[in-house]
């Protein structure tokens, strides 16, 4: 192989490796209902409205989600058959999957504490 072909082969490959990574799927969420469930009881954002603040989230497909107001990003996101799924299992003793439905407009958010519980939102998402 010449030098410029081999050139080219690099070059393509290049663009055709950045341009597949290069658009992230961004979701502006806003929970609208949420449940915590532990040992003793299980509340909900329904019957509990002081116990529950409601939440904005950002999913960012290449950073993972965060809460609005929190800088950093959690998890790793793929999107498959249609499916935006996150999941970060870099929790201290647990694991959270956050998951957008296809038509982009719903999404699920659960956290499982192994030694205490879960807590589980649900809501809307605006994908920007």
């Amino acid at each position: 192989m010449h030098e410029n072909e081999l050139r080219s082969l690099v070059t393509i490959f290049t663009l055709l490796f950045f341009s597949s990574t290069a658009y992230a799927e961004i979701f502006f969420c806003e929970d609208t209902a949420g449940v915590n469930i532990d040992h003793y009881e299980i509340s909900n954002s329904v019957e509990e409205v002081n116990d529950f603040g409601q939440q904005e989230w950002i999913v960012d497909t290449d950073k993972g989600w965060r809460r609005s107001d929190l800088p950093h990003f959690s998890g790793a996101c793929e999107s498959k058959n249609g499916y935006v799924v996150c999941k970060a299992h870099d929790i201290a003793f647990g694991e959270a999957t956050f998951s957008i439905h296809p038509n982009g407009s719903n999404f699920i958010l659960v956290y499982i504490d192994y030694g205490l519980g879960a807590l589980a939102f649900v809501g809307k998402c605006i994908k920007a």
